[in-house]
């Protein structure tokens, strides 16, 4: 192989192990911020405007799902709703709030959401929103 096509495949072997690395460390909810990003970017959405999000929260008891939802109206959301889905026992907190999803936001709002949840015994479910063109 000559000289520069084994620097080029060096490079590339080593820029992908980097990346793979950063990604692996990664926690996977924030990949999954990633992931939405991209599928509503991949189903036409201008990623650069205000979309209406959808974020969700899940609780074994009501009255620490109802604590949470307070918590989160304080700051900013929109309480859709608090309320046991049909086939399960558990609370759900549904949210709301008008934001871009720009990945760095959208992974400090997936942490901040997370550290609620988990205060009252919970776990964040998760965001999504329709594509805004």
């Amino acid at each position: 192989m000559k000289p520069l096509r084994l620097l080029i495949c060096a490079t590339l072997v080593i820029a992908w192990f980097a990346a793979s690395t950063v990604f692996a460390q990664t926690p996977i909810a924030e990949q999954q911020d990633s992931r939405v990003i991209e599928t509503l970017r991949q189903n036409g959405a201008d990623v650069t405007k205000v979309h209406d999000i959808d974020f969700f929260l899940v609780f074994t008891r009501k009255d620490d799902a109802v604590a949470t939802a307070e918590k989160i109206s304080a700051l900013g959301y929109e309480i859709v709703g608090v309320g046991q889905p049909p086939t399960t026992k558990q609370w759900e907190i549904h949210a709301k709030r008008k934001m871009v999803p720009e990945l760095q936001a959208m992974q400090a709002t997936t942490r901040a959401l997370q550290s609620l949840a988990e205060v009252r015994n919970g776990y964040y479910d998760g965001w999504g929103a329709v594509g805004v063109k």
